[in-house]
């Protein structure tokens, strides 16, 4: 059964498109394996799963309004959506599985990801200019290039593009739909203004690019960990994981789940369970600025009508501009919000459209099928091993659960699906942090004192919003 990629065919299914085209990191790729061995799987038949998925949707469509701060039921009023589309940028950055089946048993150790498990921004550089040449600028071979149109029905800038629209990025999958487009994009600005930063300085041209990329990785790292993490798992989780560290005034990891020998590993308990809380948070229509129209996230036929909708992997339409203080608190906007990390997903997910599953299988669906192909266990079975589990009553649950369910399940009733429950706080902080432990370029493992230091709206701290407005897009 083949599973095309379209919104999120990555996080829901197989193959994904384009995986034989996207460019390879300067340490090749990275593998899964498991970070929980000795815990058996999970077995549930396909009427078990299918009951899971069926309570997972709306049986009734969202009421919709002239407001985009008013539309969707569930919101979370602690994390606007902008973040819903940086933890997929995330997810881009590490994973890339483009062998595994929902048709059979997978071995976690003999799936390869076609991504580094580190934040290291290899969807963004690829594999270098001398690899990757199409990423960068030739008129300024520092810069990553940015497309320009004079197209009057497109946008003017957008993510460079060949003659039949598909980006010229380092993974095809930050096409996907508009939001994310425009997030690698302004992640280009920002690399690009980071280049321009370093010239005032007069930074000398031997090394430039070296800098630059350092400096944009390192604090995107610190916006991943101690804005993003920090706002998903709690700033005391966060604080077990990340401890200071006396001996050099900085902070050090302190993983007590995610071990590895050599070099890390993406846990499928975290690829395929934890870290899918985002499903959760889509909303079905979103704003892009305010003189916009709401437009869905998914239509059932994304070809009947293409200017209704943010599938991407086309130019960016006039007026489609991301204003991203709607995405963002900004200057003291008022975002639209994710909505809730539950166990209730956004109506277009119910049925996904054709161009992303030819059944029309809910997006729930294939999530659970692909838990049961990598062999997971049940959630209650990894939240014992944790040392977090709560009584299934408190949960509303009855018998074992496949750990996607449960993490999600646990999210509603523990924070009122403000954050991440306790076991997926403590899977999702140990295995971010753990690729910053494991890579020897990172900030934490080169400078563990380190602070950012471009400028930012609040001294002492850099957040998404600060990088949107260093990279000129807010």
């Amino acid at each position: 059964m083949a599973v095309r990629e379209e919104l999120f065919a990555h996080h829901g299914g197989g193959a994904p498109r384009g995986a034989n085209r996207v460019a390879r990191s300067s340490i090749d790729h990275g593998r899964f394996g498991r970070m929980f061995r000795h815990l058996k799987p999970l077995r549930l038949g396909d009427d078990e799963l299918a009951a899971y998925a069926e309570s997972m949707v709306p049986h009734t469509a969202p009421p919709v309004s002239a407001a985009g701060a008013a539309l969707e039921p569930g919101e979370n009023p602690d994390l606007p959506s902008g973040y819903t589309y940086l933890g997929q940028f995330v997810d881009h950055d590490i994973t890339f599985d483009s062998a595994s089946s929902l048709d059979r048993r997978n071995d976690p150790d003999a799936l390869r990801s076609f991504r580094t498990p580190r934040l290291d921004l290899d969807s963004l550089y690829g594999s270098g200019p001398d690899d990757s040449p199409f990423l960068y600028d030739q008129e300024d071979r520092f810069k990553l290039l940015v497309g320009r149109n004079s197209d009057e029905a497109r946008e003017p800038e957008d993510l460079p593009r060949n003659q039949q629209g598909r980006a010229l990025i380092g993974d095809p999958r930050n096409d996907v739909h508009v939001i994310i487009a425009q997030l690698h994009l302004a992640f280009l600005r920002f690399h690009n203004a980071v280049v321009d930063h370093l010239r005032t300085r007069f930074y000398p041209e031997d090394g430039l690019l070296d800098e630059a990329q350092r400096l944009t990785r390192w604090h995107y790292q610190w916006v991943v960990i101690n804005d993003y993490v920090r706002r998903l798992v709690g700033s005391e989780v966060l604080d077990q994981v990340l401890v200071a560290d006396p001996a050099n005034g900085g902070r050090k990891a302190n993983l007590e789940f995610f071990t590895w020998k050599g070099t890390p590993f993406v846990p499928v308990e975290f690829s395929a369970a934890a870290y899918r809380f985002g499903h959760s948070q889509v909303r079905s229509r979103y704003r892009l600025n305010p003189t916009g129209e709401l437009l869905h996230i998914l239509l059932p036929d994304p070809e009947a009508n293409p200017l209704e909708h943010l599938g991407g992997f086309r130019p960016l339409p006039r007026g489609w501009r991301i204003q991203w203080d709607l995405f963002l608190s900004i200057a003291g906007s008022t975002p639209q919000l994710s909505r809730r990390i539950d166990t209730n997903l956004t109506g277009p997910f119910a049925h996904l459209p054709v161009t992303v599953d030819r059944e029309r299988r809910p997006l729930a669906l294939l999530n659970l099928m692909r838990g049961r192909a990598l062999g997971l266990p049940s959630g209650q079975a990894v939240a014992a091993a944790m040392g977090t589990q709560i009584p299934d009553e408190q949960l509303h649950l009855t018998g074992e659960t496949p750990l996607w369910y449960y993490l999600l399940r646990e999210a509603e009733v523990q924070t009122e699906g403000r954050r991440l429950g306790p076991t997926s706080a403590r899977i999702v902080a140990e295995v971010l942090i753990g690729f910053l432990h494991g890579d020897p370029t990172s900030f934490l493992r080169q400078a563990p004192a380190w602070v950012p230091e471009l400028p930012s709206e609040e001294p002492g701290r850099f957040t998404m919003a600060d990088v949107l407005r260093f990279a000129g897009v807010a």
